[in-house]
């Protein structure tokens, strides 16, 4: 717990004085005042992180792990695909590999707790529980003190890859189950309806939804988790990835580095970093609204507005590595668009 409290008081607001300075220099260029949009918004948001900041070393950082809530059968994919789309990422060949390569990224994979006895060569092992978690149907995903390790765990790797010169992150996940668990802790902590947050998943018909619906509503009954305390609602009813994931975004916070939120799994880690530390916020970019429902309100509980509609629902972080070009473009208008002249 010790990390977790240290990181969250290191967790410092955005500089707005640099901000201000951004602001003016854009609207000092030869173009109409803020007629880059969101563009401009996000250059001036990245100058308040860091002076002149570029992002050098770009990185996916995908956190895997099984959930005990897929015996319910809330997925249309079975709980090894886990571990056959992690092995397709440590081998270059998933779909988010391909992404990165375009955009000049690295990929790096944590496991938390994939169900599986395989030594995964070039996997970040950080197995927290062995088979995933538990059940979140018959008793809580992981014990408090699980889901704290969990977080230090992300924390700990960002602080890691921050000293060999990592500065721009996009936080992904893979684990079956993981659109139940998430949309779980969206319902706590908002009170939004089930039928405006649970969706499809892995692409599951009317008939599954409606059980996955009930399988959420049940959860929360039977787990009862108090949603005054993100640490309490994430360990009843959430997952490894969501809490590696939130230990990531708080460590990227306190190293003043840059990080893309994915889809609705990666959201509600932001959202659990930003309950328990308001000013890691400002260290967020979002990225695209998935196809996942939750993802609108999600977006809207933490006053966040995506850039892209790709109408995308695969996760991994093939969503936010999207924006790592528009990150870059963006600490460009200033050196490269011509002043306005005087006349």
């Amino acid at each position: 717990m010790e990390i977790l409290k240290k990181t969250i008081e290191g967790i410092e607001k955005i500089n707005r004085e640099s901000m201000n300075s951004k602001e003016k220099e854009l609207n000092s260029l030869l173009k109409t005042p803020r007629g880059l949009g969101k563009m401009e918004d996000l250059a001036i948001q990245l100058e308040g992180i860091k002076e002149n900041y570029t992002p050098d070393k770009k990185i996916v950082l995908v956190m895997a792990a099984d959930n005990g809530v897929e015996a319910e059968k809330v997925s249309a994919s079975k709980r090894v695909i886990t571990q056959y789309v992690v092995e397709a990422m440590l081998s270059g060949n998933s779909s988010v590999n391909s992404l990165a390569v375009s955009f000049g990224a690295d990929v790096k994979v944590v496991d938390l707790g994939i169900d599986s006895e395989k030594d995964f060569f070039g996997i970040i092992n950080r197995k927290i529980m062995k088979n995933g978690t538990r059940n979140i149907r018959r008793e809580s995903a992981m014990t408090r003190e699980e889901a704290v390790k969990a977080i230090e765990t992300g924390i700990e790797i960002v602080d890691e890859l921050a000293e060999k010169g990592y500065n721009l992150f996009a936080l992904g996940e893979m684990g079956i189950g993981n659109t139940t668990t998430s949309s779980a802790v969206l319902n706590v902590l908002t009170d939004i309806p089930l039928d405006e947050i649970v969706g499809r998943g892995s692409g599951i018909n009317d008939q599954t939804l409606e059980h996955k619906k009930n399988v959420v509503k049940e959860s929360i009954k039977i787990n009862d988790p108090d949603k005054t305390d993100p640490l309490d609602v994430l360990a009843k009813v959430g997952g490894l990835d969501i809490a590696a994931m939130t230990g990531a975004f708080l460590g990227c916070a306190k190293n003043r580095i840059p990080v893309v939120i994915d889809g609705l799994i990666s959201g509600v880690s932001a959202l659990l970093a930003y309950k328990l530390a308001e000013n890691s916020r400002d260290y967020m970019i979002p990225s695209h609204l998935s196809e996942e429902p939750g993802m609108k309100w999600l977006m809207k509980e933490m006053d966040l507005e995506p850039v892209f509609l790709m109408n995308m629902k695969l996760g991994e972080g093939s969503g936010a590595v999207l924006m790592f070009p528009f990150v870059e473009a963006a600490c460009k208008i200033t050196k490269d668009v011509r002043l306005y002249p005087d006349v």
